[in-house]
């Protein structure tokens, strides 16, 4: 083996130098060998289209690693396995010179803020590149949903996804020997009593505590990983869902043609957030070929076919599919147009055009139901998380019905933009005050070292000042006066 990739609860990772293009996952605990031998022999069969997605674009498990002297037989334990190790163009450099894999994580927050703490230049936030992205991975995702038998990855957090747009928007899953093979029924087909592992803030809120992720998780985390990748924001939804109540999600989009019609209230993007988002109806989440075709007609109409064949091309290539024509649903009825009565009543997500003076993300407003329609308590968080503060007419109020939360995710505290007239107007004062200043400075140092020999210019400077001190005092009695007059009735 050679040196120490990474490290982390399930296990440690080596990298292979007679086999750089592999990886060692030695596991911190014998894992079962007849669930590792399925995975590695998946799929059985399939859609050659199909299978060079998973192949290209996943870092599936080769072979199984047992320790020497083992009995044979598919019962014995397994203490590792082999698995394809993410291509280098699935990096970053930082600024320091550093490499780190290119997770979620660089995508969830203003590109702004990444370029400052990190020096990179990353994808702006609702542009094609980020939809391309999730355009990638809904086509994974679809390969894993069609071939026999289906699989579901379940942790799709931001350390598993990898992201590339060296050659096209382009992804690389990782912890794919966490996978879980699914039969018609969506039962599991592995042994019972496996354990999965499920990342925080990234998990679906409709496992119970302690249960596996189901069959319908990564269509959560699907939509999820929609918002936060094209909103450029983390959306705090997951802790409020797990308590039960609904909620709202302003999803801001960019002014313009791109926005407001191929992103509007009609796009099917946003039911489909809806869908995979709920927790009422987990069993109707949409399958990622909803996504697919939703997001090509997106791109299409962005001109970005372009994109669309780089993706293809990156996944092994295939046949163009034409699209699976989307049926239009209101947002405000949260039903659709052809009578379906499988969307959901517990999340909405809506387009909310942003500011054109705005160049970061708009703020993600999420609002959770109240039978008090008085509100309540405000949070403000970033990625950063900030703390908790108290609204304006929370604090009038003094106290908040439980339940009434509303969550912002925003820019962080003093990055707020100004107002261009009040910029021009405070850096003129600013000037204005460092010549008074100044002059006065000097005449200060001019009576004190030059005597009479420069009695002449120093009784100028004096009267000069003098006469601007004047004009400064008149302007303030002024001003105070315009103040205090409505309270004297004058």
């Amino acid at each position: 083996m050679g040196e120490l990739l990474a490290e982390g609860g399930e296990g440690r990772v080596f990298e292979l130098p007679l086999h750089p293009h592999l990886v060692f996952k030695e596991y911190r605990h014998r894992a079962n060998h007849a669930h590792l031998e399925d995975l590695v022999g998946w799929p059985e069969s399939g859609d050659p289209d199909l299978i060079g997605r998973v192949r290209s674009s996943t870092s599936w498990p080769g072979s199984v690693v047992e320790r020497g002297g083992s009995s044979g037989g598919r019962s014995r334990d397994a203490i590792g396995v082999l698995v394809a190790r993410a291509p280098r163009r699935f990096s970053v450099r930082h600024r320091d010179g550093s490499t780190r894999l290119a997770t979620l994580s660089y995508l969830t927050a203003d590109p702004a803020y990444r370029e400052v703490a990190y020096g990179l230049s990353l994808p702006a936030s609702f542009g094609a590149e980020r939809l391309g992205l999730v355009y990638a991975l809904a086509r994974v995702l679809e390969a894993f949903d069609r071939l026999e038998p289906r699989v579901g990855h379940g942790d799709l957090s931001s350390k598993n996804v990898l992201w590339s747009m060296q050659r096209g928007p382009e992804v690389f899953l990782i912890d794919c020997d966490n996978c879980e093979r699914y039969g018609a029924d969506g039962r599991s087909l592995s042994v019972e009593g496996r354990r999965r592992a499920m990342t925080p803030n990234w998990d679906d809120p409709a496992v119970p505590p302690g249960g596996n992720p189901a069959l319908t998780s990564d269509r959560y985390s699907l939509a999820l990983i929609f918002l936060r990748v094209v909103g450029a924001a983390n959306f705090p939804v997951q802790a409020r869902q797990r308590q039960g109540g609904s909620i709202s999600i302003d999803f801001p989009i960019p002014p313009g043609f791109a926005g407001e019609v191929l992103l509007g209230p009609a796009s099917p993007l946003w039911a489909l957030c809806a869908r995979g988002l709920s927790t009422e109806l987990p069993e109707s989440r949409p399958a990622p070929t909803e996504w697919v075709a939703a997001l090509e007609a997106v791109l299409d109409g962005l001109g970005a076919a372009g994109m669309l064949h780089s993706v293809w091309s990156a996944q092994g290539g295939g046949p163009v599919r034409a699209a699976v024509p989307q049926p239009r649903v209101s947002m405000d009825s949260c039903r659709s147009d052809d009578g379906r009565t499988d969307v959901p009543t517990d999340v909405t997500v809506r387009p909310v055009v942003a500011s054109v003076h705005h160049p970061r993300p708009a703020r993600l407003v999420v609002k959770t139901g109240s039978s008090d329609p008085s509100g309540g308590l405000t949070r403000r968080s970033t990625s950063g998380g900030t703390g908790p503060t108290q609204s304006s007419s929370a604090a009038a109020r003094g106290s908040s019905p439980p339940g009434s939360v509303t969550r912002q995710s925003t820019t962080p505290a003093g990055s707020v933009r100004a107002d261009p007239a009040m910029g021009q107007i405070s850096a003129g004062l600013r000037i204005a005050l460092q010549w008074w200043l100044d002059a006065h400075r000097l005449l200060v140092r001019g009576i004190a070292g030059q005597g009479s020999a420069g009695a002449g210019e120093n009784v100028q400077r004096l009267a000069l000042c003098a006469a601007v001190d004047l004009a400064v005092a008149a302007f303030g009695l002024f001003l105070v006066a315009m103040a205090v007059a409505p309270f004297l009735g004058i």
